[in-house]
């Protein structure tokens, strides 16, 4: 009898593994996803003839981490608390910008605008300079209409994150 009790709760711990794997393994695959989206469609500036390279990765404590780097002596990586994040459905984010989508951190209690950003620009040497800000973006090349595509991705994402089902 205690035999059987052990092995069915055995059982049930090596099921509840699995399953908690195939969570993680859609979560990667779905980081992975916007990744190679990204990668592939660099947002161009044109006046200045550089491409930025966007990138992305949720940190285990809940953190959008955006890396944007053009080959250059520097790169800015950008980090925030997804839940500080005024990620509601109320904009049409493509609409407004089909090369960017963008978010604002949510307002303080008393309206005022907050700063929950944090921006780093890291220099080849080692260096860097840090500061905050109101708003994360992440850019990339309009031309083939991936903006609608990636916002979705991005919405699955964070709704994920939010609701603990990483």
């Amino acid at each position: 009898m205690k035999k059987a009790i052990i092995m069915i709760v055995f059982t049930l711990l090596i099921a509840g593994q699995n399953y908690l794997n195939s969570q993680s393994v859609a979560f990667k695959e779905s980081l992975d996803s916007i990744n190679a989206i990204l990668k592939a469609n660099p947002y161009h500036d044109g006046f200045n003839d550089v491409y930025f390279y966007n990138s992305i990765d949720i940190t285990p404590e809940k953190e959008l981490y955006v890396e944007m780097s053009f080959g250059g002596p520097f790169k800015w990586v950008y980090k925030v608390k997804i839940s500080d994040l005024d990620i509601s459905l109320n904009k049409d984010i493509c609409r407004e910008s089909p090369n960017s989508i963008c978010w604002v951190c949510k307002q303080s209690d008393s309206g005022l605008p907050v700063s929950c950003v944090q921006a780093e620009m890291i220099m080849e040497d080692g260096g860097s300079e840090k500061e905050n800000a109101s708003n994360i973006c992440l850019s990339f090349s309009g031309r083939n209409l991936i903006c609608n595509e990636l916002n979705n991705k991005l919405r699955y994402l964070f709704g994920r994150v939010l609701n603990n089902s990483m």
